[in-house]
């Protein structure tokens, strides 16, 4: 099936539906920052566009499609801002372009069926309205939608993020989500007994080479360890993206401190902690600087875009190009490869396209 990433970033749900053998044809995103990495990563063509400027006609005409002709549209448009009075007394609102317009670019573009990710926050926003809304606009262009929030380590990203998933079709039958397969922490082995263990910080990128602050290494030191770290590395013979923030002595002696699981003390900067390998990363951030959220388990520093790749679920074989600030927002707000499979391949299995 061909599909279409809209607000694709660096195109981490674009890697779960290439993984779960979909056809990716193009990725669309206003900032050319992500062009580099997603065309490097995935057999398909990057276009730069505002989409509250372009249509969707146009888009399918650059990459050498009509209307209909593709069987999905997946993305995940930023919410910030989102207001339900600006959304129907000021379609120009520019808070408001991010969200209508990937309705508006569903329905030019006219698929068999949709994905869109977002934040958990968007189904309860104006004590739930944003939800009906956005509901009725995509019954208004003729899909009928079902949606969820998922956590991403239910299905083996070793990190615990919350995401709203809306699937829309025109079949007409319910979508049902995928199952999870893992628990969310070691806590509940007797509540989920049926679920695998979770997928760790140790599981995530226990075999990769220890850093000082600035360091780089580029070759792995030691054999993978487990079903994780093996996929991880299947295709991938060359570490890269493996380099350290360089901090300076008062970083590094406040996380040296800081004991793994707990919070680094900061007097802002409340969300930085340690993390512990025995259990998944919490959700992991952008961040609009060249800074760290996490610090390593052991090493007195913060995580290489590689460790956060890892944390993300990114094989190894997924290169991250530009400034170092530009990764880590990359890195920061994809969707976990490994959740947009499981999505993806809940879609084929239920043949929903028409």
């Amino acid at each position: 099936m061909a599909v279409l990433d809209l607000f694709c970033g660096a195109g981490g749900l674009s890697a779960g539906f290439d993984q779960a053998g979909y056809d990716v044809v193009g990725g669309v995103d206003h900032e050319d920052a992500f062009a580099e990495t997603f065309e490097h990563n995935h057999d398909a063509q990057f276009v730069e566009a505002d989409l509250s400027k372009v249509t969707g006609e146009a888009i399918l005409a650059e990459l050498g499609y009509d209307p209909g002709d593709l069987d999905g549209v997946i993305g995940g448009p930023p919410c910030q801002g989102f207001s339900l009075a600006g959304a129907k007394t000021n379609p120009a609102d520019e808070r408001n372009f991010l969200v209508t317009n990937f309705v508006k670019s569903v329905y030019e573009i006219d698929p068999d069926w949709f994905v869109m990710e977002n934040v958990p926050r968007i189904t309860t926003m104006e004590d739930g309205q944003v939800l009906e809304y956005l509901l009725d606009q995509f019954a208004e262009i003729g899909y009928d939608t079902e949606w969820t929030v998922l956590n991403a380590a239910d299905y083996g990203v070793p990190q615990s993020r919350r995401r709203a998933f809306f699937v829309g079709h025109k079949t007409g039958e319910a979508f049902e989500f995928p199952e999870a397969a893992f628990r969310e922490s070691r806590d509940q082995q007797t509540l989920f007994a049926d679920r695998r263990p979770p997928r760790t910080v140790q599981n995530a990128f226990g075999d990769l080479p220890s850093l000082a602050p600035g360091e780089e290494k580029t070759t792995y030191t030691a054999d993978p360890e487990g079903e994780y770290q093996t996929e991880m590395r299947a295709d991938g013979t060359e570490l890269t993206n493996h380099r350290a923030p360089n901090h300076g002595e008062t970083v590094t002696g406040r996380i040296e401190k800081t004991a793994p699981g707990e919070k680094i003390p900061y007097d802002s900067w409340s969300q930085k902690r340690r993390l512990e390998f025995g259990e998944p990363a919490p959700t992991l951030l952008a961040g609009p600087r060249p800074t760290y959220h996490f610090a390593h388990p052991t090493d007195d520093r913060g995580l290489s875009v590689r460790e956060r790749a890892r944390l993300q679920s990114f094989p190894d074989d997924y290169l991250f190009v530009g400034p170092i600030a530009k990764q880590r927002q990359m890195t920061g707000n994809a969707v976990p490869p490994l959740l947009g499979r499981a999505v993806a391949e809940a879609i084929a299995e239920q043949t929903v396209p028409a």
